[in-house]
């Protein structure tokens, strides 16, 4: 499923990927059922292992797709809104659910009467089935309480901004939970909610965990804790900026963590359930409640860890996954009756339950597949699912956001996935030419800093991204849309060189009245530590000097949670020790997944942050690269001895640029350094102290602009 919004400009592939592994276990999950469980029929060839694989994937896959969906489900808030939010969740969610239900959930009921009167049930089973509990929602349980978390989040968060709108508690939540998260103990605290509920409930079946809420509309309490706390978790995980980084450089541990946890899950409960008496575990109630620990703490780094080996491993575009993680959702939906199915009528055949089993996977794979790529890709029912309609086969058409239930689709100009872009931009002012036919880009998590000469065109550029300027011709893209539209500016962050603001509020003041402009702000306390501000945060900003002032521009400029931040010749004015802690700000925030275009005029600075450099002059592109790449574009290397060769010997060998002396100490600049390295240990043995670098980014810059000049 995909929603159409005009500020997705990326897809993490990465979660797209985990969402459809939590989906498509499921069909491993219902496959397995009938070799040792009465569901839908009793196959004769029965199995240990698969009821011991039921009961792993059980334990996490719920957990990990709730878990998903909240931190997507706030992204999406973010960008449309709470109105728009919530149509587009009736649409993307309530219409599968009834459509579906309507047509399959007779059908998946109809096969699992067939197979229950072929198997035959023990009557204590018959009893103990919950199909008088009411409507049966099926497989399609899933959505309806997806769409009840959406609600119960839109009412809270409207009551969260009345008793909380200084975000002072938000900010003390985003603090532990990034102290939980830096200690990997995160799981630990999020698994209490559903270890308690487990715990405390008399009618839990203890082997199967977190019951199925597959009957009635009324919500049960242990699924609604435990995938409320789930989807509560990822909805709020979502302002932890490093939380998808610190998961991947954790990934090994929380599996092997994952692993032992449930391997004492299974010692203390048994491989198979007891059908006869699921809601006892032998060895009492201090057992019991060890097991609810083990097994909400298991479920917990299973998701964790898993996420965390996406990240690690599928976060880059694959057109294979993409295409998958697209099926995955219509799969998910069909797959219940034809799995049920199978088993009802592979039941009698003579084979072994490791042949049957992946049997039935792979028919339904292929099945659902193929149906999806030649009958639902490009209809109506696609448009539906997915977003905007797609030719079938495997190409990979545009980057998108992917939400556990629904990706988010938005053009973007190629697999780079650029946040920014300018595309032959032309622009004048009377005779003067600013830019003339600019190529840039800003791709995602990267520090650009843009380097030039005064009237280099920089801050014409920075002002077309923006939507404050139009050009005479060419292309601008932000955020995937027209700068000039204002929903392509909801995730953007500046601090341009002229500011001018209230002399008479505080800094504190600035940024609370600033932060309320934006859906998911920061809060004021973490502005203020982010910007190093705190000495001076109550002051009057006409009461500042003009390097506090310019930290407080900062602070205003980042308040918004912004995706894509301009940063306009940002540190003029501080001090050493505030320009320290800014670009500390800035690795921080680029360390989070932000982007970040910096003008600068200290050739150290763009040195000691930039990812990747551009040079402009006369509004045209010199040269862009990382800095290694740049200091290579200059063929000149500085080269400094003592020695007793006169410099103006030195002056007339073939590759020396220029020469200085002083004393006996030898400053060379050479387009050829080892024949001149060379040369000088030849003619004076006696040489010392010689140091050989190579230019640094400033030299490169003066000969670059010179060049053009």
């Amino acid at each position: 499923m995909t929603t159409a919004t005009p500020t997705a400009t990326d897809r993490l592939h990465a979660l797209d990927a985990a969402r459809a592994l939590a989906l498509l276990l499921g069909i491993a999950l219902h496959a397995s059922m009938s070799f040792f469980l009465p569901i839908p029929v009793q196959d004769p060839s029965a199995s240990t292992t698969l009821a011991v694989g039921f009961f792993l994937i059980h334990s996490f896959r719920m957990t990990l797709f709730f878990l998903i969906a909240g931190y997507f489900g706030h992204l999406l808030w973010q960008r449309l809104g709470t109105r728009s939010f919530l149509r587009d969740r009736s649409r993307r969610i309530g219409l599968p659910l009834l459509g579906g239900w309507l047509l399959l959930a007779p059908v998946s009921i109809a096969i699992v009467i067939w197979g229950l009167t072929r198997s035959g049930v023990p009557s204590e089973l018959a009893q103990s089935s919950p199909a008088d509990q009411g409507l049966p929602l099926v497989h399609l349980w899933f959505l309806y309480y997806l769409g009840l978390f959406y609600l119960a989040t839109a009412a809270l968060r409207a009551l969260w901004n009345r008793l909380d709108p200084s975000d002072r508690f938000g900010a003390a939540i985003d603090r532990a939970l990034a102290w939980t998260l830096r200690r990997g103990l995160a799981p630990v605290l999020l698994a209490l909610p559903a270890a308690a509920v487990l715990a405390l409930d008399p009618g839990w079946r203890v082997w199967f965990g977190i019951h199925t809420p597959d009957f009635g509309l009324q919500p049960q309490l242990p699924a609604s804790i435990a995938y409320g706390s789930a989807f509560a978790a990822g909805w709020w995980l979502r302002r932890q900026g490093s939380f998808l980084t610190d998961l991947a450089s954790r990934w090994r541990s929380q599996l092997l963590l994952a692993v032992g946890l449930s391997a004492l899950a299974l010692l203390l409960v048994g491989p198979r359930p007891n059908l006869f008496d699921a809601t006892t575990l032998a060895g009492g109630e201090g057992r019991r409640v060890l097991y609810a620990a083990v097994y909400a703490l298991s479920g917990w780094y299973w998701s964790f860890g898993l996420l965390g080996a996406c990240q690690r491993w599928l976060a880059r575009p694959s057109a294979r996954w993409r295409y998958l993680a697209d099926a995955s959702y219509w799969i998910y939906l069909l797959h219940l009756p034809l799995v049920f199915g199978l088993q009802v009528a592979l039941r009698d055949w003579p084979l072994h339950w490791s042949l049957k089993f992946p049997l039935i996977v792979g028919l339904t794979l292929v099945a659902l597949l193929l149906s999806y790529r030649w009958f639902v890709r490009g209809s109506w029912i696609g448009a539906l699912l997915n977003g905007r309609r797609k030719a079938p086969g495997l190409a990979v058409e545009v980057a998108a956001v992917a939400t556990p239930d629904t990706p988010i689709t938005a053009v973007v100009p190629d697999e780079q996935s650029q946040l920014a872009e300018l595309r032959g931009v032309r622009k004048r002012y009377g005779q003067t030419v600013a830019l003339d036919g600019l190529d840039l880009q800003v791709r995602p998590g990267e520090l650009l800093a843009v380097l030039g000469p005064n009237g280099a065109g920089k801050s014409t550029a920075i002002g077309l991204w923006l939507g404050t300027l139009r050009s005479d011709s060419g292309e601008v893209r932000t955020l995937g849309g027209d700068p000039t539209d204002v929903h392509s500016r909801l995730e953007l962050g500046c601090m341009l060189q002229d500011v001018r603001l209230a002399p008479m509020l505080s800094a504190r003041e600035h940024i609370d009245l600033t932060r309320r402009c934006y859906r998911d702000p920061l809060g004021v306390d973490e502005c203020i530590e982010l910007a190093g501000i705190g000495d001076f945060a109550e002051r009057r900003y006409g009461k500042l000097s003009g390097g506090q002032q310019r930290q407080v521009q900062f602070a205003l400029a980042i308040c918004g949670r912004p995706r894509l931040l301009f940063l306009d010749e940002p540190t003029v004015g501080l001090d050493l020790p505030a320009r320290e802690r800014l670009w500390a700000s800035l690795r921080q925030l680029v360390a989070q997944g932000r982007s970040i275009v910096l003008t600068t005029h200290y050739l150290e600075e763009a040195e000691a942050l930039a990812d990747r450099v551009a040079v402009l002059a006369g509004g045209r592109l010199l040269a862009e690269g990382s800095v290694a790449q740049m200091r290579e574009l200059v063929s000149r290397t500085r080269i400094r001895c003592l020695s007793d060769v006169e410099a103006s010997t030195v002056r007339q060998w073939p590759g020396v640029v220029e020469v200085s002396a002083q004393d006996r100490q030898l400053q060379l600049t050479a387009s050829d350094p080892e024949t001149v390295v060379r040369r000088l240990l030849q003619t004076d043995p006696q040489l010392s102290r010689l140091e050989v670098r190579p230019a640094n980014l400033a030299e490169a810059f003066s000969e670059l602009t010179l060049e053009a000049a």
